[in-house]
């Protein structure tokens, strides 16, 4: 499932960063810092506004006569995931430039929605819950996973479904490319999945990373 709608490939773009980078990244994780890495291994952090919003700064790569939109973020998350959430649990977001093949990874809270201020183009947006206190990033088991929503988190036709049917929770799922352009702000609604409901998936995060050789370019 996860190689249908090429997550496996985003993930395995982490291999071009470097490794002592994202050990870094790792362990300011731990520290609670909550930091942002992008593919060529810029590290930076979020910062919290004072409307509680959790701004991701972006290093993604952009000429100066490119336009910029902001793009809002929410979480939806169902029974089995909210059970997962721990203290030894973190939320990565990991947004993808389909033209420029860039790359920003992010850690996420839970009570606060995120922004970003992204150039336009084509995105692919994935969050990961995580284990915190595993000894690397990689060797990290991933426990949930999130995409964008096909309807509004808010919605109360949303809960009651999941709550009667939750295997049918990808019928919310939207795997498709997400094109920021002008005329925003946009707004991105990810709903997180319980990775045991996704077939055939792995649960250790570098085995994620692996990718598949056949698979092409996003």
């Amino acid at each position: 499932m996860l190689k249908d709608i090429d997550v496996g490939t985003c993930v395995h773009l982490l291999s071009r960063i470097d490794d002592e980078a994202l050990d870094k990244f790792w362990k300011e994780i731990s520290a609670g810092k909550s930091p942002i890495i992008d593919s060529q291994g810029n590290m930076g952090y979020s910062l919290l506004s004072d409307e509680d919003i959790l701004f991701i700064r972006n290093d993604f790569t952009a000429t100066n006569y490119e336009y910029f939109e902001l793009v809002f973020g929410d979480l939806f998350l169902p029974d089995t995931v909210q059970e997962l959430l721990l203290k030894d649990k973190v939320l990565l977001l990991m947004v993808y430039r389909k033209s420029t093949q860039d790359l920003l990874l992010s850690e996420l809270r839970t009570d606060v929605k995120f922004m970003l201020d992204l150039p336009h183009g084509e995105y692919f947006f994935f969050v990961f819950l995580l284990d915190a206190e595993a000894e690397s990033f990689l060797s990290s088991i991933a426990h949930a996973v999130g995409f964008p929503s096909r309807m509004h988190l808010n919605s109360p036709e949303l809960e009651a479904f999941y709550l009667k049917h939750p295997v049918d929770i990808w019928e919310f799922v939207d795997p498709s490319p997400i094109e920021i352009q002008r005329g925003g702000p946009f707004y991105i609604n990810m709903i997180m999945v319980n990775i045991k409901q996704i077939p055939g998936c792995s649960l250790l995060f570098s085995e994620l990373l692996k990718g598949d050789e056949s698979t092409p370019p996003l």
